[in-house]
């Protein structure tokens, strides 16, 4: 539950900066993390969620839905290619709890510190892949895109 608080709330902030109503959300996977990431983004459509202004453009351009896409992080990792990276987040399990960064497009890196001096980072690359890469913990990307 605290993660999908956690999600929920960096998606609301990083949705206030503009003026267009956030498009809806499918999920192509059946995890719970999954559903509760596209739960809280169909809530921000549904209510006064906002897209940024970068994605406001993309947005008039493609009529089809966002999907997420997610992969645990051992070590280094690269993904595929995107055809328009929306957001990512890091999510990294700490003791009792988690920590979560989001990137976008316009803030394309960020970083989670661990316990036992570990680290997680997560960047969103201008060939639309997405790196990412933990060390001594581990933790998952959840990549929303178009």
């Amino acid at each position: 539950m605290k993660r999908f608080v956690v999600i929920a709330a960096s998606l609301l902030l990083a949705s206030a900066a503009a003026a267009q109503t956030c498009p809806k959300v499918v999920y192509s996977t059946p995890t719970a993390t999954l559903k509760s990431l596209v739960a809280a983004v169909n809530c921000l459509a549904a209510g006064t969620g906002e897209v940024p202004k970068t994605v406001q453009a993309k947005s008039a351009q493609a009529n089809s839905g966002m999907q997420v896409d997610s992969f645990s992080i051992v070590g280094p990792q690269h993904s595929r290619p995107y055809s328009s990276v929306v957001l990512a987040v890091l999510s990294v399990p700490t003791g009792g709890m988690t920590k979560t960064a989001v990137v976008t497009p316009d803030t394309r890196e960020a970083t989670v510190t661990a316990e036992a001096g570990g680290s997680c980072t997560v960047k969103i690359n201008p060939d639309k892949t997405v790196d990412s890469k933990c060390y001594i913990a581990g933790g998952t990307v959840y990549v929303v895109y178009r």
